[in-house]
């Protein structure tokens, strides 16, 4: 539910998500009091796992989780028509991860005393997951829900991650880093949720928690927070307030919306500059997707469809400059400014007129205290 309240809907919508009376009491669009909205969550897991190999750890990971979301009084909310279609959702399942990690940092130098105390010189090779320069990580996720364990919706859900450094020691040590993604899920219960003439082509989409977003720091630098993908318009009804209790009328409106697939390449080159100082170019492409056949084969869509032109989506494709500070305390700060080389278009309706467009904005800063893979 958190994820309609952050970046992008707050500022289409000037920090107004719910209507309010004179008094700041939630209504409806009637006017009629609505209660504040209220998320009840519920879970219950049980989790085992088992080496396989301690050496490149690996080791796998089997459990049980058992979800009873339920929303209740969200008739005051803008985004209420996306939220009741999960507002009783009830997931049962099992699931299963693999996880490889071989990543280290070479390099290490080893003083005299260092030597001597250790009897050698030492490895020169440390294990080391926050910022490496050699090996790799791996990992496998997959998840099931399903009626016959007591859920009200059955899905598949897989993702798979890899990671890859490599350090040439003639280019200044430069740590060439790359990472894939790749998410795919399906609906086989309960995949007619949203009614199809207000929301026509959204059978047999995961519910929300369950669906993926991507953008910002960690994954498609060209975006804001979790702003790639597939994007649906709302179209703000009844009457509502600033934070001065002055009534005001709302436009629409785009939401990202997530998607049943997910599809990321991220490429850097770590270029060390002074022993504190590193600049890092980098590309991120991708995007997440309504479904999993969109990923290599977008859908045909007419002019006058609205809805789906915005459901559609194509790979996207990031170029930035990223510099990072390392501290004396140990870890860097970065600063990356990515520049979206295609950004999406969406087609907003308007009461009155021709369709407006909305063109995302092709530079974004992210600032982080760490590596972004």
């Amino acid at each position: 539910m958190t994820r309609f309240f952050r970046s992008a809907f707050d500022r289409g919508t000037f920090g107004i998500v719910q209507r309010l009376d004179d008094d700041g009491n939630p209504i409806d669009v009637f006017g009629e009091p609505a209660g504040d909205p209220t998320l009840h969550r519920f879970t219950l897991s049980a989790e085992t796992n088992r080496t396989i190999s301690t050496r490149d750890r690996s080791v796998f990971f089997l459990r049980y989780r058992y979800e009873d979301v339920r929303l209740y009084n969200i008739e005051s909310l803008l985004v209420r028509d996306l939220l009741e279609p999960d507002s009783r959702i009830r997931m049962s399942g099992f699931g299963g991860t693999f996880v490889r990690d071989t990543r280290q940092r070479c390099g290490i130098e080893y003083t005299v005393l260092d030597i001597i105390a250790r009897g050698g010189p030492g490895d020169p090779c440390r294990y080391n997951a926050s910022d490496p320069t050699d090996g790799a990580f791996f990992t496998a996720e997959y998840n099931v829900s399903t009626p016959l364990l007591g859920a009200n919706i059955g899905f598949h859900k897989f993702q798979a991650t890899y990671q890859r450094y490599y350090t040439v020691p003639w280019l200044k040590n430069t740590t060439f880093a790359a990472r894939g993604i790749l998410g795919l899920a399906s609906v086989f219960s309960k995949r007619e949720r949203f009614s199809s003439d207000q929301f026509p082509d959204l059978e047999g989409i995961l519910p929300i928690s369950e669906r993926f977003f991507a953008g910002g720091s960690n994954t498609l630098r060209g975006f804001e927070f979790e702003s790639a993908g597939p994007r649906v318009v709302i179209i703000p009804e009844g009457e509502f307030r600033n934070s001065d209790g002055e009534p005001v009328t709302l436009d629409p409106f785009t939401v990202p919306f997530g998607g049943n697939a997910l599809a990321i390449v991220n490429l850097e080159a770590r270029i060390p500059v002074t022993n504190f100082i590193r600049v890092v170019p980098f590309y991120d492409g991708g995007n997440v997707f309504r479904r999993a056949g969109d990923i290599f084969k977008p859908p045909a869509v007419p002019d006058d469809d609205v809805f789906r032109q915005n459901l559609r989506v194509l790979w996207s494709h990031t170029v930035g400059l990223g510099l990072r500070l390392r501290t004396p305390i140990g870890g860097e700060i970065g600063v990356d400014y990515g520049y979206l080389l295609n950004p999406p278009s969406f087609v907003v309706p308007q009461e009155i007129g021709p369709p407006a467009f909305l063109r995302l904005r092709q530079g974004q800063f992210h600032f982080r205290f760490a590596q972004a893979f």
